[in-house]
């Protein structure tokens, strides 16, 4: 055997993992670059409402009202999720729970300084920021629709990627279903659950008579963060349709506590959502393509409103797709590239 050539192929399977770092090096700094870009709406700065406070290095608590707070989590990118705790004499309701699991976080833990009474959880809608530690909640109760209940055995509801946007996603296990414009008696407090459809299919908002409030998840929310139109299941005719009942059936004596951002929006801003709603259907507002940290979104604008929606792939889960396997093709041609090189300086040799 030649000692030399020996000697020149430790050296090449040395050269190749370093280079093979490089390349994950290039390609962690691709990522940082994309996110380092973007250009996502201007940094939200979160306010506290009367009488709120952190309460940790994470979450926020407002107390609404003698008997409602508001949990935000403010650190949580451009999400600012808020998620509430509606309590009565006899259970607490607390709708939705956050994005908290990617942070490491759990929003019982806040929620058993607030009440000691049995809690009961109802979700907004499945996306993964509103869904964190589902699988660990006690007491789940769900919208009923018949094709959620067709696909739940022994009371487990394995969702979908559609649904909460993630690869992998968990299964709910299903204390209680509860029907479209059901009232839930919480002692001395009822609230009523609608199914208003245009963000997703399963979509749920809350109503409070006693209080004047509703709570409407994804539907509508602080407009200083972006509205998302992600195709999967968004559909902007539902959507006005939903705001048109909520305004003819509600006033301005009700205040509108959605899921990302300040809650305690107005009425009047809910009747601004539906004319921005109704221009963006007749597609007569002003759009601007953006490099952002998910890909390139197609950004409407309109009086301080604004909706973003994928630009290429359909939808929001089909672009993510598509990014997914952009990046290993990037990935596999640079491996195939520095092995080429590498080749050529052994023949050299």
């Amino acid at each position: 055997m030649n000692l030399n050539n020996t000697k020149g192929i430790k050296i090449n399977k040395e050269e190749f993992m370093k280079n093979r770092l490089k390349i994950i090096a290039i390609l962690f700094a691709s990522i940082f670059i994309l996110n380092s870009c973007s250009e996502d709406k201007e940094k939200f700065v979160y306010p506290l409402w009367e009488g709120a406070e952190w309460v940790d290095d994470y979450y926020i608590v407002g107390k609404l009202d003698e008997q409602t707070y508001a949990i935000s989590e403010p650190k949580v990118n451009w999400y600012y999720n808020t998620s509430y705790l509606i309590l009565g004499k006899e259970k607490a309701l607390l709708f939705d729970t956050g994005y908290g699991t990617s942070a490491d976080k759990n929003i019982m833990s806040i929620v058993e300084k607030i009440t000691d009474l049995p809690v009961v959880t109802m979700f907004s809608h499945y996306h993964f920021d509103h869904i964190a530690n589902v699988e660990n909640q006690k007491s789940v109760w769900l919208i009923d629709l018949p094709y959620l209940r067709e696909r739940t055995t022994d009371n487990k509801l394995k969702l979908t990627t559609r649904e909460t946007m993630q690869f992998s996603s968990p299964t709910v296990t299903v204390s209680k279903w509860i029907k479209p414009n059901e009232i839930i008696d919480l002692g001395d407090r009822k609230i009523q659950v609608l199914n208003l459809t245009g963000h997703t299919t399963e979509s749920t908002v809350l109503v409070d008579e006693k209080y004047k409030q509703l709570f409407t998840g994804d539907f509508f929310y602080d407009p200083l963060l972006d509205y998302v139109d992600l195709a999967d299941d968004t559909d902007a005719n539902l959507l006005i349709n939903s705001a048109e009942k909520l305004i003819a059936k509600y006033d301005d004596s009700y205040i509108f506590n959605g899921a990302h951002g300040f809650p305690k929006q107005s009425y009047t801003t809910l009747k601004k959502y539906l004319s921005f709603l109704k221009s963006y259907k007749n597609k007569s507002l002003d759009s601007k393509i953006n490099l952002t940290s998910t890909g390139f979104q197609t950004v409407y604008e309109k009086d301080g409103m604004r909706i973003t929606t994928s630009t290429y792939g359909g939808s929001a889960t089909n672009q993510l797709i598509i990014n997914v396997i952009l990046g290993l093709v990037i990935l596999i041609l640079l491996v195939v590239f520095v092995r080429k090189k590498i080749k050529r300086r052994n023949k050299v040799k």
